[in-house]
């Protein structure tokens, strides 16, 4: 049968193997070492639009909120058109929970918010176009091995509202992708600007939601259990690097 957590373990010893291969036996000065920090954009593309999920007795909306990344990155150049990038980055997905019910007999209003962590290791390969002496256009693609942190839980600022998201897996993958601008100087270093696309290849995490929590009046329960959700996680960024001069020998 086949299996993909030992094919991800697999391709996590594959793509180390090669870059430490590359580190050793490539040539003096192509490579780098940086930092990148890059806000997480919410937008209705990609899948990652607002989730509305509704009965009879309440509604809820799922939807994100502005995220982060930030992390270590490094860098090989291979020919003036193309490099590769790897690194290890943290990421936090943020959502927002909003549900309403009048089932008591008078509207009732809650809200929640809970962020989704997970750690990345991405490999990413670069080609560039250059535009001027110092400006570089550049598209990228690759993938990332992604290790999911924890479960989450949350309550309602009212109580009315119960929030519990299982990460599908610990550790999981994501075709990723990338388009922007770079201003090389050998004595500042590289300065990067762009947009990314994240597309994790299978469900994040199962969220589980209910309104009313454990409400009971006159001995009637009005809790609503809504149906699992699967989070898919995808994300657009906006993409912010910075790269270290390489010094000169």
């Amino acid at each position: 049968m086949f299996s993909f957590k030992k094919y991800i373990i697999k391709y996590c010893f594959l793509v180390i193997g090669v870059l430490l291969f590359n580190v050793n036996y490539s040539q003096i000065d192509n490579s780098k070492f940086g930092f990148t920090i890059n806000p997480i954009v919410p937008v209705n593309y990609f899948g990652a639009g607002p989730l509305s999920i509704q009965n009879d007795t309440a509604s809820l909306t799922l939807a994100s909120k502005i995220g982060y990344q930030f992390g270590m990155l490094w860098r090989s150049d291979f020919t003036d058109h193309f490099s590769l990038e790897s690194g290890i980055v943290y990421t936090r997905r943020n959502f927002k929970i909003n549900g309403s019910s009048s089932i008591t007999g008078s509207n009732t209003l809650d809200s929640t918010s809970f962020g989704y962590i997970n750690y990345n290791l991405p490999v990413k390969g670069y080609v560039y176009i250059q535009l001027s002496e110092k400006t570089h256009l550049t598209t990228s693609a690759g993938l990332s091995i992604d290790f999911y942190a924890s479960d989450v839980t949350t309550m309602g600022k009212e109580g009315l509202i119960a929030h519990y998201s299982e990460r599908a897996r610990w550790i999981n993958a994501s075709i990723i992708s990338g388009l922007g601008f770079e201003w090389r100087d050998d004595d500042k270093g590289i300065f990067y600007i762009g947009a990314g696309v994240n597309i994790p290849i299978s469900t994040i995490a199962v969220t589980y939601l209910w309104y009313n929590y454990n409400l009971t009046i006159n001995d009637n329960l009005y809790e609503t259990k809504f149906s699992p959700e699967f989070l898919k996680g995808n994300f657009l960024s906006l993409d912010l690097k910075y790269f270290l001069p390489v010094s000169k020998k």
